[in-house]
């Protein structure tokens, strides 16, 4: 079975850990029901003066995960971050890294 696997890393100050969680939550509520998802998890990671969280998610395939994030409503969130001032929002470090199965 070939499947497609992301990470999405979010880091940020221990003060902003509810935000985190609160997008993470999100992210996860977002994800029920969304076609070719095999699977989602988080983890969180303290580090000494940041908490990082890491969505890991589980595709049937790269194009069923590209039309899950390419959906109008998760653009436009994205839209609508960009629009809003730095101040209104914590700043997160994000990392994304992807992964095919090979055997």
């Amino acid at each position: 079975m070939s499947a497609y696997l992301v990470n999405a890393s979010f880091e940020a100050d221990k003060e902003h850990e509810a935000y985190l969680a609160q997008k993470c939550q999100h992210d996860l509520e977002e994800s029920h029901g969304a076609a070719g998802l095999i699977s989602f998890d988080i983890w969180k990671r303290e580090h000494p003066q940041t908490v990082e969280y890491v969505l890991v998610s589980k595709w049937n395939s790269k194009d069923d995960f590209k039309a899950w994030i390419s959906r109008e409503d998760h653009v436009q969130g994205h839209k609508e971050q960009r629009q809003n001032k730095e101040a209104e929002r914590p700043k997160l470090t994000k990392k994304l890294t992807y992964f095919e199965s090979v055997l």
